[in-house]
């Protein structure tokens, strides 16, 4: 799925953007868990926009044919 058809570097890509961006969502306050620290919280909304980047650019490293 996220590997299929990518250089190796897009699949790195690909797979460390989907853990910032799932590092990002697990310390919002969209999860409601409280006793997160004020600074993952301000730091939540950067790791899943860094994420989503870094997922995106990972369609760009193509295996050309």
């Amino acid at each position: 799925m996220l590997g299929r058809g990518k250089s190796t570097a897009g699949k790195v890509l690909a797979y460390v953007g989907l853990w910032v961006f799932a590092a990002g969502f697990a310390f919002s306050d969209l999860l409601g868990i409280e006793g997160t620290p004020e600074l993952l919280e301000t730091l939540s909304i950067p790791l899943m926009v860094v994420g989503v980047l870094m997922l995106v650019s990972s369609n760009f490293f193509r295996i050309k044919h």
